[in-house]
């Protein structure tokens, strides 16, 4: 089941700061959610983003997730001017959402995020994975989900099943697969927006392990080969401009298929 999150814009125009350029990228700190399920991340200057349940106990694609831009001095917009982001991650144990504990600022608006992270369990292993929703906050317009790009990735798939399989696989009874990426600012575009820098690192363990392979019909393995190694196609860095076409931002080349890294 799939979860929808209305993104809720609490943002005065008339009461922007000024802010400088270039653009930056300010750290939040990450509140723990509090008894009503509140999960708060704020700036030093009280720049703060907000997630709540819409209603307690709420299971299923009805559900929806408030989530909120408060500006220092805790001014909202009174229009409360909504966007609804459908498709995060599903409800239940094996899901959650979290505000991005980040905010770029740039002149004239803003752009905030949520993580959206799923898992999944398998038979002697499981995966998850991250994706980052970032949503533009610009005066004059409602919000809009401009990115969304992988974070973070992780399975663990079993491959022994007999004490056959662990001398083939010199007890190295898991394939491991694991993608971690960062989100930099690398200038401002034509357009006015900032210019973001995609790095990612994938690896795999046993060597060069896929997933859509069967593991076991590979040459047996020998203590050399229980190494972690790096995956040159999905270890790569992309710059992301913002086209006003599309009004999403792009990357300057196509990305590769990291499937195997960060689908659970």
């Amino acid at each position: 089941m799939r979860k929808s999150i209305l993104f809720a814009a609490t943002l005065l125009v008339s009461s922007l700061p000024a802010l400088a350029a270039p653009p930056r990228m300010d750290t939040l700190v990450v509140v723990s959610p509090s008894d009503n399920g509140v999960a708060r991340a704020c700036a030093p200057d009280q720049l703060c983003v907000e997630i709540a349940p819409s209603q307690p106990g709420c299971e299923g694609q009805s559900c929806t997730t408030d989530v909120g831009l408060q500006l220092p001095g805790g001014q909202r917009d009174p229009a409360q001017v909504a966007y609804r982001m459908a498709g995060l991650a599903s409800s239940g144990d094996n899901a959650s959402v979290e505000p991005w504990p980040r905010i770029i600022r740039f002149e004239g608006g803003f752009l905030a995020g949520v993580q959206a992270r799923e898992s999944t369990m398998y038979s002697g292993g499981g995966a998850s994975a991250t994706t980052l929703h970032l949503i533009a906050f610009v005066p004059g317009q409602p919000p809009f989900e401009v990115l969304s790009v992988t974070q973070s990735g992780s399975a663990t798939i079993r491959a022994c099943f007999s004490e056959r399989d662990m001398k083939q696989r010199a007890d190295a009874c898991h394939d491991e697969y694991s993608f971690d990426a960062t989100l930099a600012l690398a200038g401002t575009s034509a357009a006015g927006m900032p210019v973001l820098r995609y790095s990612s690192k994938a690896t795999s363990f046993p060597g060069r392990v896929s997933r859509s392979k069967d593991s076991l019909a590979a040459r047996p393995l020998r203590q050399r080969d229980l190494v972690t190694v790096t995956d040159p196609q999905c270890s790569y860095q992309r710059v992301y401009r913002f086209a006003p076409q599309a009004r999403a931002y792009v990357p300057d080349t196509p990305v590769p298929d990291c499937s195997n890294y960060t689908v659970p």
